[in-house]
């Protein structure tokens, strides 16, 4: 019987999907590579903490000013040109929205899939009727308990699904200050 083990979604987008299907002779190298993936996560961590809070705090007042741009323009001429470029103000503010949310998206993607582990590893333990195998399934399933993927930004924000939310939050609040301070509106 063959059993679906391990989903790694991409953290970044060079990373290919990994999917290794697993009988109970392969506990051990499914191990090792989620071993190798956590160690190599780590490793580059430090490193992509700093380059992704540079990024955040250059693109977020990117964002809310070129919306207030768009706005401004928009204001000041309401004719068919200010509308386009408000638009495209708009868009390309969304692009970088989207651009830097899906670290944050992949981190959540790659955590959940971690999760589907644990259960699988719960279920697999639940039907193992292999004494000699049960071992190797509970060692498995122990360090990815122990050793979970969960993203954080220096240890302060969570790196998930909660932090787009969070970055759109905090640029509508902003761009409302802006507006109401400048009078534009």
């Amino acid at each position: 019987m063959r059993f679906t083990v391990f989903k790694v979604v991409p953290l970044d987008w060079s990373l290919p999907v990994l999917i290794l299907n697993f009988n109970d002779r392969d506990a051990d190298y499914c191990l090792a590579i989620y071993k190798s993936i956590a160690i190599a996560l780590e490793a580059a961590k430090k490193c992509f903490d700093c380059l992704y809070v540079i990024s955040l705090l250059i693109v977020i007042p990117g964002l809310i000013v070129q919306v207030y741009l768009g706005l401004q323009k928009l204001k000041e001429e309401a004719d068919e040109d200010s509308i386009n470029y408000f638009i495209l103000r708009s868009l390309y503010a969304m692009e970088n929205f989207v651009i830097l949310s899906s670290p944050a998206v992949s981190a959540g993607l790659v955590t959940s899939a971690v999760e589907e582990l644990k259960l699988l590893l719960h279920e697999k333990l639940l039907r193992e009727r292999d004494k000699e195998h049960e071992p190797q399934v509970q060692t498995f399933l122990d360090y990815v308990t122990g050793r979970p993927m969960r993203f954080t930004l220096f240890k302060v924000v969570p790196l998930d699904w909660s932090l787009p939310v969070l970055i759109l939050n905090l640029c509508i609040s902003y761009q409302i200050i802006i507006v109401q301070f400048t009078r534009l509106y």
